[in-house]
């Protein structure tokens, strides 16, 4: 049989054991999963953002705002003060152009084209992007202002 002082030693290195594998199991439990937290992010924005973000740079030498339309497109309105580069004619060769540290606000016709420029943009270091959810579509749409 067990003596007391042994059964004692054995429930307490059990309990010792238990508490550890609690421990370690609670601490996997509650830390943070691996994931984009704080990896760089392209920002999909409303127009009223856009138009917000726009307002507070308009002077900042730091803040780009790049139409992604063909030329013929930007031609025809664009937002003032934009940047035309065609996604669609060596968009992604021609960011080398471009510095990575400032902040970039990015638009289309619709925001599909400017959603994957964003893309490729992060791929390529830009690390402040901004997009414009429904592009230039809707900045027409809520009557805000267009440059030719």
């Amino acid at each position: 049989m067990f003596s007391s002082v042994s059964f004692k030693r054995g429930l307490t290195a059990l309990s010792a054991f238990i508490l550890v594998c609690t421990g370690i199991l609670t601490g996997c439990a509650t830390a943070s999963p691996v994931d984009d937290v704080n990896l760089p992010a392209v920002q999909n924005i409303s127009v009223a953002e856009a138009k917000s973000l726009i307002d507070r740079n308009v002077v900042s030498a730091d803040f780009i705002i790049l139409d992604v339309r063909t030329p013929s497109e930007y031609a025809q309105g664009h937002i003032p003060g934009a940047v035309n580069l065609d996604y669609y004619a060596s968009f992604e060769a021609s960011l080398s152009a471009f510095d990575k540290t400032k902040t970039y606000l990015v638009y289309c016709r619709t925001g599909n084209r400017s959603a994957s420029a964003a893309r490729l943009m992060l791929d390529n270091g830009f690390a402040a992007i901004y997009n414009i959810q429904g592009g230039i579509n809707v900045w027409i749409s809520g009557g805000l202002p267009l440059e030719t």
